[in-house]
């Protein structure tokens, strides 16, 4: 999936969940993006964790969830941003992501999985054994009691996490002078969403997840009438912008359709059905502004017309070192579509691949500019890169082998050092796809 708009692309990101692996869609723009990590980063400094290593991303989907999968990688659903006008909201769910983070709750889950795993394993190898021996049922019987008795104790630890966030959540909230209210809200549309599902009649042994109303009772204990704020006008005004934005982005391309008010919307919105040269005229004043955010879109509608060369040269004007990387990766990207400055492209790039690491187009523009310098053995494995993270882990055994034999062992030494050592991790990996179940599943925490 790719979207019209210049400064988003799709990318899948894996991540397994009870042995299941599932694809998500992730929205990428430089404000979006920038907005939510810089209203994340005060709670992770509450939460006694380093504020720079934070990065909240946008999931494609209508559904009102979010979860994390640690390590600062927190994900919030489009659903979710546009079901709520008040952006804090949106900071009690991630003040409720970020306490996964600093309790320990993702790494701490992942051994309970594979423990619970080695003992369904055994359980089974030892049922199937007793079944064949007596060729009675009741050995097959006992594994499945087993199984259900473990997963309940497994959904039981899951749901006490969730309480434990809860409180965690609200703890931060209060240090910020925010009202845990605000969580609660989010609680509450969580049990609309049940009643109508006809999730609130489940019994709560088979839920991964506490029911909402209980969650709501055991966040009362910290809500106190008129404590916290629940309205931060300067984060409403920049939370507008963001799903209105987004809006922009998600809404069905139609010319006949309601335009847009917002001139900045109204610009994103005319791009997108093909009224181009109407939509820069707007930008153009716009930019005059120097609103980085509004340069950028000059730059990237610039760059989609085929002007690439006066698109290079806002470029040029916004980017420094405080600029997001996902500004400098489209700028490396015009310098390369130009065919000039392609040692400060690969410079940008070469930075960007260890900011953005699910930005997997670095690796191929970071291919194609190696390519234009004639490094062809360096470009490949470039691909190989890129490969790894679409988890096509053959291609990128392929790329890596044909690598080696096409570098200078003299000017490319610190890449086949890479390549070696990659190829190597590669060839360790097929060998633990011979057995599914040497792989261990990374259990996402979700919000609902």
């Amino acid at each position: 999936m790719k979207f019209i708009w210049g400064a988003i692309l799709a990318f899948s990101v894996f991540f397994t969940a009870n042995g299941e692996e599932e694809k998500f869609s992730i929205i990428r723009d430089a404000e979006i993006e920038e907005t939510l990590t810089e209203m994340a980063k005060p709670i992770f400094k509450v939460a006694g964790l380093n504020p720079e290593c934070v990065k909240v991303y946008v999931i494609d989907s209508k559904s009102i969830n979010a979860f994390t999968i640690g390590n600062g990688h927190i994900f919030i659903h489009s659903g979710l941003l546009l079901k709520f006008q008040n952006p804090l909201h949106i900071v009690g769910v991630l003040s409720h992501e970020t306490a996964h983070v600093a309790a320990g709750h993702v790494d701490r889950l992942i051994r309970v999985i594979q423990t619970r795993n080695q003992n369904l394993l055994a359980a089974m190898v030892a049922a199937i054994i007793g079944t064949t021996l007596t060729g009675s049922p009741d050995a097959m019987a006992i594994m499945l009691g087993y199984a259900m008795c473990d997963e309940r104790f497994f959904l039981n630890y899951s749901r006490n996490e969730e309480f434990a966030a809860d409180a965690l959540a609200a703890s931060y909230l209060l240090k910020m002078n925010y009202s845990p209210e605000v969580l609660t809200d989010v609680f509450y549309e969580f049990d609309h969403m049940d009643i109508l599902n006809g999730g609130a009649n489940l019994p709560t042994y088979i839920r991964s997840h506490p029911p909402a109303s209980a969650r709501i009772s055991a966040l009362r204990k910290f809500c106190t009438p008129k404590q916290g704020r629940t309205v931060d006008e300067k984060m409403t005004e920049k939370y507008n912008r963001l799903t209105a934005k987004l809006k922009a982005y998600l809404k069905p391309i139609d010319s006949r359709s309601l335009m847009p008010t917002d001139p900045y919307i109204k610009a994103i919105y005319l791009h997108k059905i093909g009224r181009t040269a109407e939509a820069l005229q707007i930008m153009r004043k716009l930019a005059a502004s120097n609103d980085i955010y509004h340069n950028e879109a000059l730059a990237q509608m610039l760059y989609e017309s085929g002007k690439i060369a006066e698109a290079v040269k806002i470029y040029q004007t916004i980017c420094n070192s405080q600029t997001n990387t996902l500004i400098k990766i489209d700028y490396a990207n015009a310098l390369l579509e130009l065919g000039q400055n392609i040692d400060t492209a690969i410079a940008i790039l070469e930075s960007a691949k260890y900011v953005d690491c699910l930005n997997g187009n670095v690796f191929r523009l970071l291919a194609k500019a190696y390519g234009k310098k004639g490094r062809i053995g360096v470009s490949q494995l470039m691909l190989a890169h890129e490969h790894m993270l679409l988890k096509d882990y053959r291609k990128a055994f392929e790329f890596l082998e044909s690598s080696l034999e096409k570098m200078d062992k003299k000017t490319d030494e610190s890449f086949i050092k890479k390549a070696k050592y990659l190829k190597e991790l590669l060839e360790r990996d097929y060998q633990l796809q011979l057995n599914p179940s040497s792989f261990r599943g990374r259990r996402a925490y979700v919000l609902g």
